[in-house]
């Protein structure tokens, strides 16, 4: 348990620097719906969001795409747990994920297509 919640915890931490020092700069646009037909996609603007938010521009953040916060509060939340197990040894997540699944469910799909609404609202307005 430890051992893979220190992983993942210095892969997200990894990722959050990268972002900080400009990784989304790089990146390519790799939207395949966006690619093919134009239109945005749920988590399009999302790794622009993850990298304001990295910079702390909240406002910016949810400019990009309204679903990085809630996301990143998500993260948050996660990397906390991570952290538990890693401290405890134990599982954390896997519990708490079978007892909460289903809401979580829903409340992601909501959220996302919430975003997708907004970015479709966005792009033909």
């Amino acid at each position: 348990m430890r051992s893979r919640a220190l992983w993942i915890l210095a892969a997200v931490l990894l990722v959050a620097v990268l972002l900080r020092f400009g990784l989304s700069d790089w990146l390519p646009n790799t939207c395949p719906l966006r690619r093919l037909t134009g239109i945005p996609c749920a988590t399009c603007g999302m790794t622009r969001a993850a990298a304001a938010l990295c910079h702390g521009e909240l406002a910016q953040a949810s400019a990009f795409n309204i679903a990085a916060i809630p996301l990143a509060l998500l993260t948050v939340v996660l990397m906390g747990l991570l952290v538990w197990e890693a401290v405890t040894d134990r599982a954390i997540i896997r519990p708490v994920w079978e007892r909460c699944s289903v809401v979580a469910t829903w409340m992601l799909v909501v959220l996302m297509l919430t975003a997708w609404g907004v970015n479709l609202w966005r792009h033909f307005s």
